[in-house]
């Protein structure tokens, strides 16, 4: 190991995916589509190098996202992407469930998804608006069961879960037949989540990394110490962001339609290692500050659960 003419540590190159329960691998690195409504977007990524597509049905462009992946698929590559889908709040019945996942592999143009999420753990009644209505008739059981027989059916590969605690992250491996593989939960320096991500990480639930930049508030990327750190090892903040996540094993899903900004985030971020002295500085920014926090949800007691000390597993 040593360091380039810039600071940065050189080192072999990191994996680019995670190994998951089952054998299959998920990239370290995805392309976010939230708000994305292009799909030279989606062409330019895969171009670049991202093989993970992150999707939802409430970021209404599927349709969009499928037409950018149209291409690459046709040409006989969909089994070199990883491919995300989601259930929105109002479709944790059992048969819309069913729907949502029909109509997100039609969108997309797949015929299978490499992962489905359950978006939130708060069900809402069908048509009660946004926010939405509780929706007291179905519980998170009967949805995974439901998202279970999309695996029995060969619509899914892989299940998991989007912002769930990790109390409740253990109370659905105690019943799920299928286990989660995964939690999408926000993750930047400003909120590290160190005890979620490591106990996850010791169940065989990986976590991925939604706004790893920080949802667009200026204040990350424009923080003190993450300039300076960029500035020592010639990267830019973004790139800087983006690390402190892959190098700790968290995959992580930015997203642009700047094609600078798509080539940037992903190119040669395997190829150095944040120095130890600068991971201690971007430490220091943990805050719990969450740029992503519906009024809406509970989040709960993110103590509860897991080890009584927080996991230094992934630290």
């Amino acid at each position: 190991m040593g360091r380039t003419q810039n600071g940065a540590m050189t080192a072999p190159p990191q994996s680019e995916s995670t190994l998951l329960p089952g054998g299959a691998r998920m990239p370290l690195i995805g392309f976010g589509t939230y708000k994305v409504d292009k799909a030279e977007s989606v062409r330019t990524a895969i171009t670049e190098g991202y093989r993970l597509i992150d999707c939802a049905a409430y970021y209404k462009n599927e349709e969009t996202v499928g037409q950018g992946m149209a291409e690459f698929i046709r040409d006989g590559h969909r089994d070199e992407l990883f491919v995300i889908g989601k259930i929105w709040n109002d479709a944790h019945r059992p048969q819309l469930a069913r729907e949502s996942c029909e109509k997100t592999l039609k969108d997309l143009g797949c015929k299978y998804l490499d992962l489905m999420l359950m978006h939130w753990p708060d069900a809402w009644q069908p048509g009660s608006g946004d926010p939405g209505t509780p929706d007291e008739s179905v519980t998170i059981q009967k949805t995974w069961e439901a998202m279970e027989k999309m695996v029995d059916d060969g619509l899914v590969k892989h299940l998991g879960v989007s912002n769930f605690s990790l109390r409740q992250v253990e109370d659905l491996l105690q019943h799920a037949r299928i286990k989660p593989v995964a939690n999408q939960i926000e993750l930047h320096p400003f909120l590290a989540q160190r005890k979620l991500v490591g106990v996850c990480a010791r169940k065989g639930v990986q976590c991925i990394a939604y706004s790893p930049l920080g949802h667009a508030d200026a204040t990350v990327l424009n923080n003190e110490v993450i300039q300076q750190v960029a500035q020592d090892l010639g990267r830019t903040p973004a790139q800087v962001c983006l690390k402190w996540n892959v190098q700790r094993g968290v995959t992580v899903i930015p997203r642009s339609q700047n094609p600078k900004n798509i080539k940037a985030n992903i190119n040669g971020i395997f190829d150095w290692v944040l120095p130890r002295e600068a991971k201690a500085k971007l430490d220091t920014l943990d805050v719990g500050s969450r740029k992503v926090s519906p009024k809406w949800h509970d989040w709960g007691n993110v103590d509860e659960g897991g080890a009584t000390k927080p996991s230094i597993a992934l630290a």
